[in-house]
């Protein structure tokens, strides 16, 4: 009987709807079934995964002081140390893949971490130069430029090398860790009717058009840029395996219009798999035992394909 591979799993903040999801996906046989889950928590928050070698929790104990609901310094300090951890984990072999419940970015920078989110720790703590966050759910992938900056900022960070970049990535994991042969991406535009050559803009004739040309010399199937509003609009008709969105909201509105609750969030470029549901905390019904575990199975599963994908290439 083949040993099932190990999965950590991170807590997020734990006054959020993270335990409560985690609990209730490791409580569906279809997960119990696919992996050896180590979640990375409080015990307090999952005793019952104490006595089945399922829990890690050494340093996070006596700091839980639970607020369900509410952002406070202690809950961003257990989310930190347990993102601490499962990168220990993972790049020592231990673990086959991280799993991460969603943090509060302001709890997380109040205790001391200073990053906009999971992919910019994980990416300076591997020491990456770069990574492509993706967010997928019912057959749609959608990367992004730009991630959690202001929108007036998107077009300072705009270049056609960081264009290039996403690109690069997001073709080699399509092709490593998804095993698409030959992966098709299509670029989303900046501007209305993408710039209507010059008119409502320079962006798509000056920065995106070059990446495009130069990802193609390096052998990337690529095409675009095309109209944000058209090319979203024909997900269920084209057969692109990714399309590479300028900014965050771009991206995410047709990405959860399509699969809002299913969909997983995937970090592209990093020496380990880790992904995520495409949820936030839910402050608001955090405590109250109505949260949705969907999000989370899915983002189990998936880590658990592309962890064996990537032993397998």
């Amino acid at each position: 009987m083949k040993s099932l591979p190990t999965i950590a799993i991170t807590v997020g903040d734990p006054n959020g709807i993270g335990p409560e999801v985690i609990r209730k996906a490791l409580s569906k046989k279809e997960i119990q079934e696919i992996c050896h889950p180590v979640v990375i928590g409080p015990l307090s928050l999952f005793e019952q995964l104490a006595g089945k070698g399922q829990l890690l929790s050494p340093e996070l104990n006596e700091e839980i002081k639970l607020r369900p609901g509410g952002v406070s310094k202690s809950g961003g300090r257990i989310a930190g140390k347990a993102l601490e951890m499962a990168l220990k984990l993972v790049l020592t072999g231990e673990a086959r893949a991280v799993v991460t419940a969603p943090i509060s970015k302001e709890a997380l920078n109040s205790a001391g971490y200073a990053y906009p989110g999971h992919t910019e720790f994980f990416a300076e703590k591997t020491k990456v130069e770069d990574v492509l966050m993706i967010l997928m759910g019912c057959g749609f992938r959608v990367g992004l430029v730009t991630t959690h900056c202001a929108l007036a900022e998107v077009v300072q960070l705009l270049t056609s090398e960081r264009i290039l970049r996403k690109l690069q990535i997001a073709n080699q994991d399509l092709r490593t860790r998804f095993k698409i042969t030959n992966p098709r991406i299509a670029v989303a535009a900046l501007n209305p009717h993408a710039g209507e050559n010059g008119m409502f803009g320079h962006e798509e004739l000056e920065i995106i058009t070059p990446a495009i040309e130069a990802a193609r010399k390096q052998g990337v199937d690529v095409n675009g840029p095309f109209p944000a509003d058209t090319l979203f609009a024909r997900v269920d008709k084209q057969k692109f395996d990714l399309y590479l969105a300028m900014y965050h909201d771009q991206g995410l509105i047709p990405l959860k219009m399509k699969a809002f609750g299913k969909g997983v969030n995937y970090t592209a470029g990093l020496p380990f798999v880790r992904t995520s549901p495409d949820h936030g905390t839910a402050f608001d019904i955090a405590g109250k035992g109505v949260a949705d575990s969907s999000s989370m199975e899915e983002a189990i599963k998936l880590a658990v394909e592309l962890a064996k994908n990537s032993r397998e290439g």
